[in-house]
């Protein structure tokens, strides 16, 4: 027996009813098929004995019963006379009803990841560089404050200078193991506290011709910030 090869208009003739049938009845997809060739010659119309026979049309129907199910229509109700109020919203979970939905669901998870992410890098980087977020030695006055980077401080020292200084210079400190993989900002004076740093820091700021090597403590510092710092 002679296989049948549907033209394309025969194709889509089937496809569409089958489609209608599938939407309106409990009947399989290859049941489908078969009912739907009603309009077909019957010289035209394949028995389709077999789930085997109709594989690529079976995997076409499913995918446009799935575009094309039939909206249900909302069941209005009477509104009591004396109606309860509605219960406040809340959060559920929303499920994907197309592939479009699915996209955009991930897309929308992974914006707020990402955003919780870089949330939490910029929490990390205040701490890691001891900088509050108002530091007054930051904050635009209107007059102009020499700007010095110093290196090598601890936190409790970079404070106490802080305090006392910042009413006089624009102050920077960099923890002296950070100063080496850091780019150097724009400043006045470079101060490299000696005893507290690595010769790598030395080596990195030593070409700049306004570096200056405190050999001493936060006294020592101090001192200079009274003095030199003033001809800044």
């Amino acid at each position: 027996m002679e296989k049948i090869h549907w033209t394309i208009t025969e194709r889509e003739t089937v496809l569409e009813g089958a489609v209608q049938i599938m939407n309106s009845s409990t009947l399989s997809p290859l049941e489908a098929l078969r009912a739907a060739q009603t309009h077909l010659p019957a010289s035209r119309k394949r028995s389709f004995a077999s789930h085997s026979a109709a594989v690529g049309l079976i995997q076409e129907l499913k995918l446009r019963v799935v575009k094309h199910v039939p909206k249900k229509k909302a069941i209005e109700t009477p509104t009591p006379v004396e109606s309860v109020p509605p219960a406040p919203l809340v959060d559920a979970p929303v499920m994907a009803n197309t592939l479009d939905d699915l996209v955009n669901l991930i897309a929308k998870h992974i914006a707020q990841t990402f955003k919780s992410q870089i949330h939490t890098a910029i929490k990390e980087l205040e701490h890691e560089f001891k900088i509050p977020r108002h530091d007054p030695t930051y904050v635009a006055t209107g007059v102009h404050k020499p700007k010095i980077v110093i290196i090598g401080l601890l936190n409790d020292q970079a404070h106490i200078v802080a305090r006392e200084f910042s009413d006089k210079f624009e102050l920077k400190f960099l923890d002296a193991d950070k100063a080496v993989g850091l780019s150097p900002s724009d400043a006045d004076a470079y101060l490299l506290m000696k005893n507290f740093i690595r010769h790598a820091v030395y080596y990195k700021y030593q070409q700049f011709p306004n570096h200056v090597l405190i050999d001493g403590g936060v006294a020592t510092l101090r001192l200079w910030l009274h003095t030199k710092g003033k001809d800044l």
